[in-house]
């Protein structure tokens, strides 16, 4: 893989040594023209090509459910993760009175605020040394336990859980798995039938290249069908056997379509949300496998330059299966805030995440990248 040639597509490394890919990933110049061209088309030819865009839609969540394993109909955008799982959490009080969700206590709060707000009980797995044993989180379950909530990789320190080990283990105590993929998809693997997950969901501003577009929401079939949308809008309405593309009956009863469609409440930013499209096109010209071993080089690059300074490494590294694209680690001495601050002095882009510093590395990074960072620590600290 040339990573100077993927460089070339990414003008933020002419700025920048940019290691925030976990809070953003930068926008490729061809998912930009994507977007670009998307806007002409509305200032040229206002909606007239509205129907087009629901094909193109349709033609996405088809890449989508080849990628996840998973049907196109199982698929639809929402605006957020917290929606997608404020939905979720909605759907299970409907069905349910007397039940908990069990969840991990360094979960991003789109995957816990949603269900506390519902009133719902959540039981919180504790981490040990920022990993999530299998067994020690079905020894937080009960017999009232309806579902776990998990990332496939932890926001903040990238830990990576095995969910095929996870979901064959939750299918055996009937347990819902509902996993935010948010900073896992595209590049490490996703089966949803082999991994028995219910319901993921996926914010594609991190991984995803195109911006801040929604959230990929995906639930099975039989999830559907037990805990159908409780909410509906003009786009929910199942008129497979109308002459409309719209239920505009009143006081006529009507049924919701029971395919993931039935999440699409309504109008959305097509333009924006087809750069996906751009993006996925993008990434598997060079094959996602490849692309997802170069952020193991880097990574590892990165991990054995800390090692070789005054620095402590939060994110668990010992295990490949373990690990993401994202390394997190602290000062033994000073200042995590101080040495943000003085990185992004030098354009050296990383993030403060649960007072740690997380660095996130990506298919643009390179060891010049990670070599400037070290350089820039040694300095701070010395």
């Amino acid at each position: 893989m040339n990573v100077e040639r993927i460089r070339d597509y990414f003008p933020v490394t002419k700025k920048y040594h940019y290691f925030q890919s976990a809070g953003m990933s930068p926008m490729p110049i061809p998912v930009y023209e994507k977007v670009v061209h998307g806007y002409r088309s509305l200032l040229e030819n206002g909606d007239i090509y509205w129907h087009n865009d629901m094909q193109q839609l349709q033609k996405l969540y088809e890449k989508i459910a080849k990628i996840v394993n998973c049907k196109p109909n199982d698929i639809v955008f929402l605006d957020s993760n917290s929606m997608a799982m404020s939905l979720v959490g909605i759907s299970l009080k409907n069905k349910h009175t007397n039940f908990n969700i069990v969840s991990m206590e360094e979960e991003f709060p789109s995957n816990s605020v949603p269900f506390e707000y519902l009133g719902i009980k959540m039981k919180y797995v504790n981490h040990l040394n920022h990993r999530y044993d299998i067994d020690q989180i079905l020894n937080v379950c009960d017999d009232k336990t309806l579902a776990v909530v998990t990332s496939y990789v932890q926001y903040c320190t990238g830990f990576r859980q095995s969910l095929l080990k996870l979901g064959n283990r939750l299918k055996q105590r009937n347990i819902l798995l509902i996993v935010n993929a948010t900073q896992a998809f595209p590049f490490f693997p996703i089966d949803m039938q082999a991994m028995n997950i219910s319901v993921l969901t996926c914010s594609v501003h991190k991984w995803g290249f195109c911006g801040h577009i929604g959230t990929i929401f995906i639930t099975q079939e039989i999830f559907r069908k037990k805990y159908p949308s409780p909410i509906a809008g003009w786009l929910s309405v199942d008129v497979s056997k109308s002459n409309d593309f719209i239920h505009t009956a009143k006081g006529v009863p009507f049924e919701i379509w029971q395919s993931a469609q039935q999440y699409q409440y309504g109008s959305t930013n097509l333009k924006s949300r087809l750069a996906l499209d751009a993006s996925l096109d993008f990434l598997t010209s060079y094959h996602i496998n490849t692309l997802c071993q170069h952020l193991f080089n880097i990574s590892s690059y990165l991990i054995e330059q800390l090692k070789s300074i005054d620095v402590e490494i939060i994110s668990p590294s010992d295990h490949l299966d373990e690990r993401s694209a994202i390394v997190s680690f602290t000062l033994k001495k000073k200042a995590n805030e101080d040495l943000v601050r003085y990185l992004e002095q030098k354009n050296i882009m990383v993030s403060l995440r649960n007072g740690f510093i997380r660095v996130s590395v990506n298919i643009f990074n390179n060891k010049a990248d990670v070599d400037a960072l070290i350089n820039a620590i040694q300095s701070f600290i010395s």
